[in-house]
């Protein structure tokens, strides 16, 4: 038995299709594994902690969230080497009006002039909630950038946890628009 499977194994990596076919499937197995891990403990589904928080500076909003449109709760901390490489992406998808509405909320950081030299290195212009310990154990917050797409209810629709491209926060937000 154990040699008619390592003969058909060697056969399917003889092949470069089938090669391919499988080193594809693995690397989607493991970033779905990985990403099922890292968000196993956050809010899930229908579930979205409080968020009443004080602004930063001028950069407000006139609301925490915006009923009726589908938009992205973004954690980060002004160390956070991804965060200030991925933040941008966010900021790029509202000002091309392909998602209505982001939020970021600072965590971790020692003094407002933190915050403010992390949006001043990444030219990010969106509102910025000042959050604290009870933000991060209301939302379970163990890594940055961690991320939540709410619905049009108000409610979390999609998480993640880490960098996210552009793209990949295009298509959630786009997954959860009706």
């Amino acid at each position: 038995m154990m040699e008619k499977l390592k003969s058909r194994w060697k056969a399917l990596r003889g092949h470069f299709w089938g090669s391919l076919a499988v080193d594809v499937v693995l690397i989607i197995t493991a970033f779905m594994l990985v990403s099922m891990w890292q968000t196993r403990n956050l809010p899930d589904d229908g579930h979205t902690p409080p968020l009443e928080l004080g602004w930063l500076d001028d950069r407000q909003a006139d609301s925490i969230m915006v009923p009726g449109e589908v938009g992205v709760i973004y954690f980060f901390a002004p160390w956070c080497f991804y965060c200030k490489h991925s933040i941008d992406n966010l900021d790029k998808l509202v000002a091309s009006g392909k998602l209505p509405w982001a939020r970021t909320v600072a965590l971790e950081y020692g003094s407002l002039d933190e915050v403010r030299g992390f949006l001043d290195e990444t030219g990010v212009n969106l509102p910025v909630l000042l959050g604290g310990p009870k933000t991060t154990s209301d939302w379970n917050i163990r890594a940055f950038p961690t991320y939540f797409v709410i619905d049009e209810d108000g409610q979390i629709a999609s998480r993640s946890v880490g960098y996210s491209t552009k793209i990949g926060m295009q298509s959630r937000v786009w997954l959860n628009q009706n």
